[in-house]
């Protein structure tokens, strides 16, 4: 018998739960009062007492065997005893640490296999393969160990590649090689296997531990660059203009004194890598057009030049040019008549020839300004400027683009001589003359000049 309190399991002839003491047997109403039977467990037990409304007194508790509960009588509030029937419950912090190191060896596990996955060289072997196979230039290049160099873009890479086409790979197998290179630390070589609609294919692979380990723990291969990429490539262009590499403009860091190796007319440059085969070399300045080529890498150390006979003078320049020219003598002749020293037109001269260009002013000056003759209202009555030559040129010491405009002069002027009381008009109508206009921190300067300007 199974007590409706409790739950404990009872013998069947019992009277009261052995546990928390309730009334198993409950006698059925009658018409009369009838006395309950007396069973042998109850004969040690002090009668029950009668419960009233008004008895505040405790109930007798009948007298308990050492071991068992005490037994509660009908009419006693029922005092509830704990049934240990639950699992054991583990504290919440001691649950959490158990989770946290189960979850620490699980992510080493995984950390493990997923970094040597990752680093296996051979894979990496067949993965640069593969993409160089099908012209996956984006995913080849990722995967080459390449040197610090601004000129090795991805977009320099694919161009590199252009022309190269591919044919889908199937079936591939990398194994192990000896070779000198193989033999240096940190160096794999591996021979892939691979077939294409074009059948067996056989590639070697040469391996690099990269700069930086993978996840801080794990050596990393990826492709050498050594047959990738050649060095220092020196790129020689004419002086005042801009070069480009691989649409990367090459700044004065990479610039070296070309009189040293006995050039005067260039700017030089020495590019520390490039990608082997051909690359993109452009050529701006603000009075040419932009002249673009291709270089050829293919050896460490080789030369490439951009001559001056490549580039070409942009025409709305040379015709800005020929208006400087015009500007230039109207400035001279006004300094002349004047009577203003050289510092009123030197800041039109180029730097290397200041002291030159003196002497020139000079003459034109002592002749206006003779003390034996009188020379006034000079005027420039004709004055036309060409450049027939319009190819690059490079005539001056220093190698700066220099660029001649021939000029002719009509010019007239008033002359009287000492002694004499008459003035003589005089005009030149077809004079020859030039200046030579040379490109020097942006601007266009004077570099020499004869105006043929004579007074007799």
């Amino acid at each position: 018998m199974f007590c409706p309190n409790c739950g404990t399991k009872n013998d069947d002839e019992a009277l009261f739960c052995c546990n928390c003491g309730t009334r198993l047997v409950i006698d059925e109403p009658q018409e009369e009062p009838a006395q309950p039977e007396v069973t042998p467990a109850q004969e040690s037990a002090p009668a029950e007492p009668e419960v009233t409304p008004v008895q505040e007194s405790a109930p007798v508790q009948p007298q308990q065997a050492f071991g068992q509960q005490p037994v509660q009588f009908e009419g006693q509030i029922p005092k509830q005893q704990p049934v240990n029937k639950k699992p054991v419950q583990f504290p919440k912090s001691i649950i959490a640490i158990a989770a946290a190191g189960v979850a620490v060896v699980a992510a080493i596990i995984i950390f493990v296999c997923v970094g040597k996955n990752v680093t296996d060289y051979k894979k990496t072997a067949k993965q640069y393969v593969k993409a160089v196979a099908e012209c996956e230039w984006n995913d080849a290049y990722s995967l080459i160990n390449l040197p610090d160099g601004e000129f090795l873009t991805k977009e320099a890479f694919i161009n590199v590649h252009s022309d190269v086409t591919g044919e889908k790979v199937s079936k591939m197998a990398a194994d192990d090689i000896v070779s000198t290179y193989s033999k240096m630390p940190g160096n794999k070589a591996v021979k892939v296997g691979y077939i294409t609609d074009s059948g067996m294919q056989y590639n070697d692979v040469y391996l690099t531990v990269a700069n930086k380990h993978y996840m801080l723990f794990f050596k990393k291969y990826k492709v050498s660059a050594e047959n990738l990429v050649v060095k220092d490539i020196t790129v020689k262009v004419p002086k005042g203009l801009t070069l480009y590499i691989n649409d990367t403009i090459v700044g004065d860091g990479y610039k070296t004194d070309a009189s040293k190796s006995g050039s005067s007319s260039s700017d030089e440059y020495v590019i520390p890598y490039l990608f082997y085969g051909k690359n993109d070399i452009k050529v701006t300045g603000d009075f040419i057009e932009d002249y673009t080529t291709q270089l050829y890498a293919a050896y460490d150390e080789d030369t490439f030049t951009v001559g001056t006979y490549n580039v070409k003078y942009v025409n709305s320049k040379l015709e800005e040019l020929k208006t400087q020219a015009k500007t230039d003598v109207d400035a001279i002749v006004s300094a002349v008549q004047a009577k203003k020293d050289y510092s009123a037109i030197s800041d039109r001269v180029c730097n290397e020839e200041k002291k030159n260009l003196e002497s020139t002013y000079k003459n034109i000056y002592d002749s206006y300004n003779d003390k034996y003759k009188t020379v006034s209202d000079l005027k420039i009555s004709k004055f036309t400027a060409s450049i027939t030559d319009t190819s690059f040129r490079v005539d001056s010491d220093d190698g700066c683009p220099t660029v001649k405009v021939s000029i002719k002069i009509g010019y007239t002027y008033k002359i009287q001589y000492s002694g004499s009381d008459k003035a003589n008009d005089k005009n030149n109508t077809n004079n020859s003359a030039y200046i030579y206009y040379k490109y020097e921190d942006g601007n266009w300067k004077i570099d020499s000049m004869y105006l043929g300007l004579g007074f007799y």
